[in-house]
């Protein structure tokens, strides 16, 4: 085998596309244990529209709405569009790749051990059937068998799919964020993703220390009522948390190459890493249908970890600092410096003008934390 791509998310299947797109035809082996089906699950991103899996997007807004505590700004985001991706499509996408090439296919099961060796690696997958050996070339590793997993700090969310009678959604634009809500349990915001003027996700998320159980209930009845949606019928409900990574991404070892959250893809500052993953995976899939080394196709992050860990510190220490940095930062910008910051894309004069833009107590305060991040990184 020359390649085995361990998990069925939305890394492991993103680089199955993108190996498609190369027209490389080696054998590989898609491993998934079908915990967490991508049918029930979605992705959001910005983008220009010019990326792989961007036409596939059931969702793609021109604006966004982001507010606190006595302002409110609407955004046009040219050239950019929010999109949505529901995780049936990304499936179906992947599963197209598998089935155009006859050496390709998905094994259902769950990978226990991995272990390089000189020609490559070895994976053992638990079936329903038994334990199957795998040895591929290269393996790409989304899920870290047999490793630890600490309780981190996270982005913990809870959603409702709400049904109006009224049209009282903005269907044109995504609420980003919004802090007009409750911050007693952590900083936390408002997020609303229309479907249209009478149905919409509304969502709040917290950034929450490890152990933390926020109750958004009271939070998200008080902001419905606020937007008019307190008649809103409830259709459904999502509830989940996005690990932030709390160290260092795990380093390619030999013939193991870590791909999505495990290489520091999901930006720990406000949890969103698809649009990362796209790029990874396609620079992954150049790399392997060249027959160059995947793992010289990471990212350097340094910049943008001590960056993000600056902030997070910024979220636990002094939270009202922390809104402030994060208020000054969607009010002060044009948009697309905004995104492109936010997605890692950002030229460093953009950067500069970004922090400028800071009131003076904001920046040297985020300053302050930089300096520690780096320290402690060294």
């Amino acid at each position: 085998m020359d390649i085995a791509v361990l998990g069925g998310g939305a890394a492991g299947l993103s680089l199955v596309c993108h190996l498609a797109r190369t027209g490389w035809h080696g054998s590989l082996v898609l491993v998934d244990d079908g915990a967490h089906p991508a049918a029930g699950r979605a992705w959001a991103w910005w983008s220009r529209g010019d990326a792989l899996l961007d036409p596939r997007a059931a969702t793609a807004l021109s604006c966004a709405t982001v507010a606190g505590p006595g302002w409110r700004r609407r955004m046009d985001l040219s050239p950019y569009a929010y999109r949505v991706l529901p995780g049936a499509a990304l499936d179906a996408a992947a599963e197209a790749a598998l089935a155009s090439r006859a050496a390709w296919r998905r094994l259902w099961g769950r990978a226990t051990t991995v272990v390089p060796d000189d020609a490559g690696a070895s994976v053992t997958v638990e079936t329903d059937a038994g334990p199957v050996e795998v040895r591929a070339r290269w393996v790409l590793d989304s899920v870290g068998p047999g490793e630890d997993r600490p309780d981190t700090s996270s982005l913990d969310f809870l959603g409702l799919r709400l049904r109006a009678r009224e049209p009282v959604f903005d269907h044109g634009a995504v609420t980003l964020m919004d802090f007009r809500t409750g911050q007693d349990d952590g900083v936390a915001f408002m997020y609303v993703l229309p479907v249209s003027a009478r149905e919409a996700l509304v969502e709040r998320t917290v950034f929450s220390a490890p152990g933390a159980s926020p109750d958004h209930a009271p939070h998200l009845a008080q902001y419905i009522g606020e937007i008019g949606a307190a008649a809103a019928v409830e259709t459904g409900r999502e509830h989940g948390r996005i690990p932030l990574l709390a160290r260092a991404p795990t380093r390619a070892e030999g013939a193991v190459v870590p791909i999505g959250a495990r290489a520091g893809l999901v930006r720990e500052s406000t949890g969103y890493g698809f649009a990362r993953i796209q790029r990874h995976s396609a620079a992954l899939a150049r790399a392997l249908a060249g027959g160059e080394d995947p793992a010289g196709a990471a990212p350097a992050r340094r910049w943008a970890r001590a960056l993000d860990a600056s902030l997070m510190r910024l979220i636990r220490d002094d939270p009202d600092g922390a809104r402030e940095v994060l208020g000054a930062l969607l009010r002060r910008n044009p948009p697309e410096r905004i995104l492109a910051f936010l997605d890692e894309d950002a030229s460093p004069l953009a950067q500069a003008r970004l922090f400028a833009s800071l009131p003076e107590f904001a920046r040297a305060t985020l300053v302050t934390r930089l300096r520690g991040a780096g320290a402690r990184r060294r």
